[in-house]
């Protein structure tokens, strides 16, 4: 009985404090009705109304593009675009207007033609507008582009497209092109190269007077800046090109009048040196301004071709075979993996800097396909033996590289070798050639022989010992294990 009379109790004040609320709400009503000019015009009251008043109508301005007609603003679009740039768009679906983070209007997947050849596919596209004249009912004011997941399909003649922006109008105007790829191709259609734009940006530098192109991209794996600046008044290009991964900087200066010459500075390997070029319709030639490292070369456009002599005083064997070297990081990069790829480079070192014996190093590469022979290379040791490589060739991946070919050592002064070997007097037999297969593992360091001959016949102590070598784990070698090779051979050898 009294749980009862306390839950009727309960139900009462719950009834009570609801008509409570009702009568509070009518008596605010009441006074809102009797008092309502003196709320409005109370002073925190008309600023809170001032505030939304002005907010209401600044959301409306910036609305208004909403109620363009849509047909109208895509010819504009198209039209401005076109005259500013050259560049020819066409839209494949709807258009739609963005409020944040500027006004602007965008669609998906428009294409740039040249020609009427359609050459790129934007999936996001998006173009800013001016926010002064949006009253203008259907009047648009075009400002910045953004490109973002594009992909260019191009032949070299469609690169002026490019060339192009560099020679626009002065304007305040932008492009940025973001997170895209050039796919290069041949006149057969076949992908040569592809080219990954991380972000991109052509403008007009008011203070410089010139169209400027800044880019940070990959190719062949290898990520790069380019920045490219174009002085109208006096026709130059002046490009900068810079790479971390491989330590390569490129300063190049070309002048577009009739003469179509240029300057490259070049630095890589902790040196740099400088070419004059000159550029013709298919090809380029090149020479280097450095009286000690000189460098002569051949570009040929179609189909490419490089031939090159590079000529130096003196270059340590580290450049070539340490695990930093550039020459390392070059083929690891797989950039010569391009089966469009073709060079002939030769180089002619006179002195090994870090190996007194090493001298009048001629290295032969030939870039073929994607495949890079060393045949045809040669060193000396001293003025004693002339080291020789045949059948000489680098497999390589990201992870992995070998060499392997034949070498063939000719004695010039084969008593003089022994001597510098300290060679046991019993063991200096007269030998005047020897041949031998090798596989070099750069990744670790080490080397495997077989198939030895001497003076053109096999020899089965020698394979032995080969055998005996390639199986022992301390294969790594240095100048004293080196020499104790060389002792042992003639030991084995001699009987």
């Amino acid at each position: 009985m009294i749980k009862h009379n306390f839950s009727i109790k309960n139900i009462k004040k719950q009834i009570l404090s609801i008509n409570d609320q009702i009568e509070s709400i009518f008596n605010r009503l009441k006074f809102f009705k009797s008092n309502y000019k003196k709320i409005l015009l109370s002073k925190d009251n008309r600023v809170f109304f001032a505030c939304a008043t002005v907010l209401f109508l600044v959301l409306t301005y910036f609305l208004i593009p909403t109620l363009y007609n849509k047909e109208l603003v895509l010819s504009q679009i198209k039209n401005q675009v076109f005259k500013k740039y050259k560049i020819d768009i066409k839209f494949n679906n709807k258009i739609n207007y963005g409020l944040l983070p500027k006004p602007h209007f965008e669609t998906k997947d428009l294409s740039i033609l040249r020609n009427k050849k359609e050459i790129a596919i934007v999936k996001d596209f998006k173009i800013f507008i001016s926010i002064k004249d949006f009253l203008k009912v259907n009047e648009v004011i075009t400002k910045d582009l953004v490109l973002k997941k594009t992909d260019f399909n191009i032949q070299k003649e469609d690169f002026i497209f490019f060339e192009r922006l560099l020679k626009t109008e002065p304007n305040e105007n932008k492009i940025l092109i973001k997170n895209s790829n050039i796919f290069l191709k041949d006149n057969e259609n076949e992908l040569l190269f592809i080219n990954k734009i991380n972000n991109s940006k052509f403008y007009y530098d008011s203070n410089k007077l010139q169209n400027i192109f800044s880019s940070k991209n990959k190719i062949f794996n290898v990520p790069f800046k380019l920045k490219i600046e174009n002085d109208k008044f006096n026709k130059k290009y002046h490009s900068k090109f810079s790479s971390k991964k491989i330590r390569l900087n490129i300063d190049n200066e070309f002048e577009y009048d009739e003469n179509k010459k240029g300057l490259i500075d070049i630095s890589f390997i902790n040196s740099s040196t400088s070419f004059n070029y000159q550029k013709k319709e298919n090809s380029i030639t090149f020479n280097s301004k450095n009286s000690k490292n000189k460098y002569d070369g051949l570009i040929e456009i179609k189909p490419f071709y490089l031939t090159a002599n590079f000529n130096y005083d003196g270059l340590s064997s580290r450049n070539f075979f340490n695990d930093d070297s550039i020459i390392i990081d070059l083929i690891k990069s797989e950039i010569f993996k391009n089966d469009n790829l073709n060079a002939n480079l030769k180089f002619n070192i006179k002195n090994i800097t870090n190996i007194a014996e090493l001298n009048n190093l001629f290295l032969n590469v030939d870039i073929k396909e994607g495949d890079i022979e060393l045949s045809n290379s040669s060193i000396l040791w001293k003025e004693d033996l002339k080291i020789s490589l045949e059948e000489c060739l680098l497999n390589y991946d990201e992870n992995q590289i070998n060499l392997d070919g034949k070498i063939t050592l000719d004695f010039i002064d084969l008593d003089n070798f022994y001597k510098g070997f300290q060679i046991k007097k019993t063991n200096r037999k007269k030998i005047k050639k020897i041949e031998l297969y090798f596989v070099y593992d750069f990744n670790q360091n080490l080397i495997k022989f077989s198939n030895p001959r001497i003076d053109n016949s096999p020899n089965l102590e020698i394979e032995n010992y080969f055998d005996d070598f390639n199986e022992n784990n301390e294969k790594q070698f240095n100048k004293v294990r080196f020499k104790n090779f060389v002792s042992n051979f003639f030991d084995i050898y001699a009987g």
